[in-house]
């Protein structure tokens, strides 16, 4: 099981789980839909990234586990509480966490059963996930992440408690300081053994060293659209899912999503939605 976990910010969005199916302009998950908007929002964007992404693999469905919570933490808590409770019968092959409010017990709590499982998936970490399990000295339990440069110059920052504190100026984090800084991060244990660091210049790292870095194809319009970093999350879960090597479907997983802009040839106000559409036809570019 390929199994997707995150918060949608609907304020009466109960706890939902079950099979998802991404199809245009509507996402369902279980027995609800998400239309509209919605879709791409977030941890949406993630889910349907990744349901595209496994439909033009032709593999299983994604398993996605998801709850409403438009800041108040309540829906966060208790999606934790009940995952900490289900995952270990749920026994998925990849588990990705997504946006998520602050929490400290309900997940570490989370982590720590998952840590103990007798076949751990691989974890995977973005956004508030990623955030948090640095926050919580947790990244180590994770087997990937996929910052952008600003993430990963909080992971880079030891003492720092919070992304708005920092020592790193964010808006100015190169490729020299991005090989820098996950080194760093590494070394100091404030990340997993993989990661993608999502940016102009896309780095693959693993051990805290660079193994690769993707370029092509070069759409600057991506860079202005919010959800690609949420689509890249979700197209590299189910890479791995299907069985790629980590690294390699690191690699692979950036490279879709730049075909998937240049398939689309989006302007900045290009809707994320209209890039997802194009995840199919970009996975048989880069995995024929």
């Amino acid at each position: 099981m390929l199994l997707l976990v995150g918060t949608i910010p609907i304020e009466d969005m109960p706890l939902t789980q079950g099979k998802c199916k991404y199809d245009k302009d509507k996402l369902i998950i279980g027995d609800y839909t998400l239309e509209h908007d919605y879709v791409t929002i977030g941890t949406a964007a993630m889910i349907s990234a990744a349901s595209a992404t496994c439909q033009a693999l032709d593999i299983d469905e994604p398993h996605a586990l998801v709850m409403g919570d438009i800041g108040m933490g309540e829906g966060t808590y208790k999606m934790f509480e009940y995952l900490t409770d289900e995952v270990a019968n749920m026994k998925p092959k990849v588990l990705t966490l997504h946006y998520i409010l602050p929490s400290r017990e309900q997940f570490m709590n989370l982590v720590e059963t998952v840590d103990a499982m007798d076949k751990k998936p691989f974890f995977i970490a973005d956004a508030g996930a990623l955030l948090n399990a640095k926050a919580v000295g947790m990244s180590k339990k994770f087997d990937l992440f996929t910052p952008d440069p600003g993430e990963l110059s909080f992971l880079a920052d030891q003492d720092a408690a919070h992304p708005a504190y920092v020592q790193h100026f964010i808006f100015e984090v190169d490729n020299t300081d991005v090989a820098r800084l996950s080194k760093e991060a590494y070394e100091h244990g404030d990340t997993p053994r993989y990661m993608v660091v999502k940016a102009a210049v896309d780095h693959i790292i693993v051990d805290g060293e660079v193994v690769g870095e993707v370029r092509e194809p070069l759409v600057p319009a991506l860079e202005a659209i919010g959800g690609t970093g949420d689509t890249i999350t979700g197209i590299v879960s189910a890479l791995i899912y299907s069985g790629l090597e980590p690294s390699d479907a690191c690699i692979k997983a950036a490279q879709i999503n730049r075909f998937m802009g240049e398939l689309t040839n989006p302007t900045p106000a290009t809707g994320i939605d209209k890039l997802i559409e194009r995840i199919p036809e970009a996975v048989k570019k880069v995995i024929p």
